[in-house]
C-alpha cells in the first residue's frame, strides 16, 4: 500500500465517522424536538461542536 492509498483510506474513514456523528446528533435533536438547532448548525460550525459536546458525541 502506498502512502497516497493509505491517506485516501484515512480520509474515507474520517468522512464515515463524521457522517455517523452527524446522524447521531440529528437523531437526538429530533427526539428532543430541537428543530431550530438543526437549522442553526447548517450555518454555525461552532454551535455544531457545542452540541456534540452537550450530547457527549465524540
Amino acid at each position: 500500500m502506498t502512502l497516497l492509498m493509505r491517506d485516501q483510506e484515512n480520509v474515507k474513514i474520517g468522512e464515515k465517522r463524521g457522517e455517523e456523528k452527524m446522524l447521531m446528533l440529528m437523531e437526538r435533536l429530533i427526539k428532543d424536538k430541537r428543530f431550530d438547532d438543526i437549522a442553526r448548525i447548517k450555518v454555525d460550525n461552532g454551535y455544531l461542536q457545542k452540541l456534540y459536546l452537550e450530547y457527549h458525541i465524540i
